[in-house]
């Protein structure tokens, strides 16, 4: 049996070396349209996209057992598999998988449900569009396979090009993004097909494409999420996703895509949030001082050194609080939100306290606590908290929180009046305290970092957090909040077996991926996840009894008064002195508003003309980010990006285009009415404090 395998193998290696002679003699004979081809094509590179001319230019493949078919395809013998690329007739192949993918597509989805009992006006108007999607939607029928116009196409793999130019020949698609680790798939590309008339296409009538050549499979995902942005977060959960052909570098790529699609959706902000951000930071200012940055030259090499602890209230809390206590004069500890009560039951006191969500709920959960507790501890956060906060602590400070109207207020107020100090924007500090305890850690240079008690999620409903947290009375739930009824997804956990976590948790967890491979770059960074929850790829899982912590103690008053000294000044004089309406600039935004307001009339009969109407609405938003008024930007984007998102996921949802998009009219409507009030909510911004309510208070056991 073995030598019949034997000489069977023999036989077909034997066929394919007469094919591919053959195949090389055709190369030879057509090597002068080819290489007149190849010249086109990088000439038109040069032109349009002179960084893909340069990284081609002098180009030398690896894979050199490229060959021509009978009917005048490419094809290419690959050795990491032991096939060709492509069957006899590459570009018949290529028709055919993209008439598969047409029939049944395969797209992201998302679903933005309704809030209820929201005070927002944004909330408002979200839910007056969704009261318009279900009255509108009544007897149209479904759309079945890729409609004529495609908003957003991901492609993974472009291979030769075949099938992308099948697809762009049978279809039209407003944004291209073209995923191909394999450079030299890429380079025969330029041999194979006509890249000037993909190019001409795909740059004109305000679509755009974008290549991803050579991106490792993890690095693919977060280069296009920075791409998106300046395209539109409101066009991607409509996104049609295409699969060229299968390699290992592809199905990684495909799966962290999957794995981290919720970051498209997340963090889009709304109106009334920004604006209460601009409320609270200009009230909580004059009461707490400012992060900026001077080098990390100016920090001691030995306070970097320190052992830090993040210790969240989640149910491992319980497993590792005698460790604290244990090692408690030799590190420091950082105390995210509500675990400071539980801290303060269990009778430790952190160095550190971090808050970031920007209710009054937040800062009454100090009021279980007595000052002089609280008058130990250093309280940091970000310019959206309520100022509430600030007036707990003795000492406190405050960075400037990413994407927000009051940090673009705050910069371009210390700019215009000569203050060129390097304020501190914590990234990735979303979505919960953890993320901006890690923020900071990542601020202040430390280099050794243990999670406790940050779980990301839990092994079971009934123990989402620390028993004696304030979510637990007498062993049950205290009413405060509950996750039995909640939406879970299932993740590996960090010391094996499944952890459940809703999606915040599970953004949380994605954030600190994010920022510890960040952190990871550093050359004596290490961080230890002890926690019997979420594994967070980058952390080392350690065993609480396998922690050792051999540093000697420390003086924690010592340390903070370093940190605070380097790290933080007072805030930017222009500030305190104006008022938050003259900051605001109203009469520029509401400009700005009636202007998104104009061009949905009876010309727009199609979804293309809705698509490019809301994409150049987009643009004079996005614009704003370069000028004095990027607060504007910061003000409108979100609430933009809800209302947009829901009427392009309408427009794709129905079979009938000329009837959803007519239909679809009225899904606009309600985010005209909102840009109508914006002006009259900006004129009362002071006042947009979070005034909260009772709900912590009755039911936090604190």
């Amino acid at each position: 049996m073995q030598n019949e395998e034997v000489l069977s193998s023999l036989d077909q290696a034997e066929a394919f070396a007469a094919l591919f002679e053959r195949g090389a003699a055709r190369l030879k004979e057509n090597d002068s349209e080819l290489t007149e081809r190849y010249v086109r094509n990088m000439t038109v590179f040069s032109q349009v996209m002179p960084h893909i001319f340069e990284s081609f230019q002098h180009y030398q493949p690896k894979k050199r057992h490229i060959y021509m078919e009978e009917e005048g395809g490419l094809n290419l013998y690959r050795e990491d598999v032991g096939v060709p690329l492509f069957s006899a007739q590459p570009r018949a192949q290529a028709a055919e998988k993209i008439a598969q993918a047409l029939k049944k597509p395969n797209k992201t989805l998302l679903n933005l449900e309704r809030t209820a009992k929201h005070p927002s006006r944004h909330v408002f108007y979200s839910n007056k569009i969704l009261d318009q999607i279900e009255q509108q939607s009544q007897a149209l029928q479904p759309q079945e396979g890729w409609p004529e116009f495609v908003g957003s196409t991901i492609l993974f793999g472009v291979e030769f090009g075949y099938q992308l130019e099948i697809l762009l020949a049978q279809r039209s698609i407003k944004h291209l993004y073209l995923y191909e680790h394999d450079l030299d798939f890429f380079y025969y590309s330029l041999f194979a097909i006509e890249w000037g008339n993909i190019l001409d296409l795909c740059n004109r009538d305000g679509r755009t494409i974008h290549f991803f050549l050579g991106v490792n499979p993890e690095e693919f995902t977060e280069k296009y999420l920075h791409q998106l942005e300046e395209n539109g977060f409101f066009m991607a959960p409509e996104t049609y996703l295409h699969v060229s052909y299968s390699s290992p570098e592809n199905d990684l790529a495909i799966a962290y895509f999957k794995k981290h699609y919720a970051r498209q959706v997340m963090g889009w902000g709304f109106f009334d949030d920004a604006l209460i951000g601009i409320a609270q930071g200009l009230k909580s200012l004059p009461k707490t001082k400012i992060a900026h940055f001077q080098g990390r030259e100016a920090l001691p090499k030995w306070v970097a050194n320190i052992p830090v602890f993040i210790l969240g209230n989640g149910p491992s809390l319980d497993q590792g609080i005698e460790l604290v206590k244990e090692i408690r004069d030799q590190v420091l500890l950082i105390c995210c939100g509500s675990t400071i009560n539980t801290l303060k039951k269990l009778g430790v006191t952190p160095d550190i306290h971090v808050d970031i969500e920007r209710l009054k709920q937040t800062v009454d959960k100090f009021s279980f606590l007595d000052q002089d507790y609280l008058d130990k501890i250093w309280g940091l956060s970000v310019n959206v908290m309520h100022p509430g906060l600030f007036d707990c602590f003795k000492r406190s400070g405050m960075a400037m929180k990413p994407g927000e109207a009051i940090t673009s207020l705050m910069l371009s107020q210390a700019r215009a009046h000569g203050d060129d100090k390097e304020y501190v924007q914590l990234n990735y500090c979303n979505p919960v305290v953890a993320n901006l305890a890690l923020s900071y850690v990542h601020l202040f240079g430390f280099n050794t970092v243990y999670y406790l008690g940050v779980d990301n999620g839990f092994k079971d409903k009934g123990s989402h957090h620390s028993v004696h947290s304030g979510y637990y009375k007498d062993g049950k739930e205290s009413g405060f909040q509950t996750f039995q009824e909640a939406k879970l997804v299932k993740r590996e956990g960090n010391f094996g077996g499944t952890v459940y976590a809703t999606g915040i948790m599970d953004t949380s967890r994605v954030q600190l991926e994010t920022l510890t491979r960040q952190l990871n770059k550093r050359r004596n960074f290490a961080s230890y996840n002890l926690s019997d929850g979420a594994k967070i790829e980058g952390v080392t899982p350690l065993l609480i009894d396998d922690v050792l912590i051999i540093d000697p103690k420390i003086d924690h008053a010592n340390v903070i008064d370093i940190l605070e000294s380097v790290y933080f000044t007072d805030p930017p004089a222009a500030l305190l002195e104006q008022s938050a309406q003259t900051l605001i600039s109203i009469d520029d935004f509401r400009t700005i508003s009636r202007m998104l307001q104009q061009g949905w009339d009876e010309t727009v009969v199609t979804r293309q003309q809705v698509c490019d109407l809301l994409w150049s609405h987009h643009r004079k938003i996005y614009f704003l980010k370069g000028s004095i008024h990027r607060h504007i930007y910061d003000l409108l984007i979100g609430s933009f990006t809800y209302s947009a998102f829901l009427i392009v996921q309408f427009l794709f949802k129905y079979q009938d285009e000329a009837e959803t998009v007519a239909r679809a009219r009225h899904l606009f409507e309600p985010w005209c009415e909102f840009l109508e009030e914006m002006p009259s909510m900006l004129q009362q911004a002071s006042e947009y404090v979070d005034q909260g309510n009772d709900h912590l208070i009755t039911f936090y056991n604190g």
